[in-house]
C-alpha cells in the first residue's frame, strides 16, 4: 500500500470529522457528549487509533446518526443510508426498487443483439 492512500481508520476519522462539524461541535463538544478525553476523539479522526464498533456506534449516536453511513465511500449513499436506517417501509421500498431495476439489467442482457 502507497503512503498516499488513507487507511480505513483515517477515512473513517475524516468522515467522523466531518460530520462533527457539520453538527457545529467542536472536538472537546463532543468528546465531553461521549463522557471521553478529547484526545480519544482526536486520535480516531486523525485515524492514529483504530476504531471498534462499539465506538463507531457510540460516535454516531451522539451525532443523530447512522454507523453504518460512515463506512462507505460515496456520499450519496451515506444520504440514502441515513434516510432508509431505521424505517422498515423505506428500506423495503428501496430494494423494491433495486431488484426492479436488476430485473431490468437481466432482462436487456436476455435480449439478443
Amino acid at each position: 500500500m502507497t503512503e498516499d492512500i488513507p487507511t480505513i481508520d483515517a477515512q473513517i476519522g475524516q468522515r467522523l470529522r466531518a460530520a462533527r462539524t457539520a453538527a457545529r461541535l467542536t472536538i472537546r463538544q463532543l468528546a465531553a457528549r461521549l463522557g471521553w478525553p478529547y484526545t480519544t476523539l482526536a486520535n480516531y479522526e486523525e485515524g492514529r487509533r483504530p476504531l471498534r464498533v462499539a465506538q463507531l456506534v457510540a460516535i454516531a449516536a451522539a451525532l443523530g446518526r447512522s454507523p453504518a453511513a460512515f463506512l462507505v465511500d460515496l456520499p450519496e449513499a451515506a444520504a440514502v443510508i441515513e434516510r432508509i436506517d431505521g424505517d422498515l417501509d423505506r428500506c423495503l421500498q428501496v430494494a423494491f426498487i433495486l431488484d426492479s431495476l436488476d430485473s431490468e439489467a437481466e432482462a436487456a442482457d436476455d435480449i439478443p443483439t
